[in-house]
């Protein structure tokens, strides 16, 4: 039986750092819809699928997900692995079935760089690979991939508030899943291009602004900065993760 390939992507609109981000407009359209439209490019994928939560404060962005003809699911605000298995239940995944988590954050995410972690992953016998665990690109082309076999083991066995709230902790650190990074080599894994605060969202508006639109490749943006290095001095003093390390601290209170 041929494995579905569908890619869930987890975005809110009450971020603390940059509240509405995934709202706020490149070229005239929401960040989050120009995502999807750079995701949705992928060769593999069966299904696209935007998981919000079902507080009223993420009402609009589901609306605008929605008119714009993308699918949503929408589930528990803090635990998103919650969010992550049972939407994958309400799709009626079988247990090889391939899962591609994704984050509304990432507005140059690439669909050929997605394709190439799922090419990878189909060609092992692991539960999850990932290539941002061990960074190979800039922070904002983070993907993993996984069965959702494994995400409905990590489902029940996950106990910690980090676990829930950033979904693959538990996969990555329990021991009882083959994991595996991607083995190429790396292109700038240290630029930023994800948002996360207004500094963020200075650099991909002046990517976005440069090509016009948002048909650029990663390469495009690799060739651009080379010759502007200046751009991601911008948002340089930010640290990778700063979510997942505050979740961490959460565990320990």
């Amino acid at each position: 039986m041929k494995r579905k390939i569908v890619a869930l992507l987890q975005a809110r609109t009450d971020s603390t750092r940059l509240p509405r981000k995934v709202l706020k407009p490149l070229l005239g359209e929401p960040m989050i819809i120009q995502e999807l439209l750079r995701v949705q490019r992928s060769l593999n994928l069966n299904q696209l699928v935007l998981l919000t939560s079902s507080e009223t404060s993420d009402d609009e962005l589901a609306k605008v997900v929605s008119d714009a003809g993308f699918s949503i699911f929408r589930g528990s605000k803090d635990n998103v692995l919650e969010r992550f298995y049972k939407c994958a239940q309400e799709l009626n995944l079988n247990d090889k079935d391939v899962i591609v988590r994704l984050t509304g954050d990432c507005p140059v995410h690439d669909a050929v760089i997605i394709d190439e972690l799922i090419n990878a992953f189909l060609d092992s016998d692991l539960d999850y690979m990932a290539n941002c665990v061990s960074p190979i690109y800039p922070d904002g082309l983070d993907t993993e991939v996984f069965t959702f076999d494994t995400l409905e083991k990590a489902y029940n066995g996950a106990k910690k508030l980090s676990e829930k709230e950033h979904v693959t902790p538990y996969i990555r650190e329990s021991g009882l899943f083959k994991t595996a990074d991607l083995k190429i080599e790396s292109v700038h894994p240290e630029w930023r291009l994800t948002v996360d605060e207004p500094t963020d969202f200075m650099v991909i508006e002046k990517i976005y602004n440069h090509f016009g639109s948002n048909a650029f490749s990663f390469t495009d943006v690799v060739s651009y900065i080379e010759k502007n290095p200046s751009i991601t001095e911008i948002n340089s003093s930010i640290n990778r993760n700063e979510g997942y390390l505050k979740s961490l601290e959460k565990d320990r209170v």
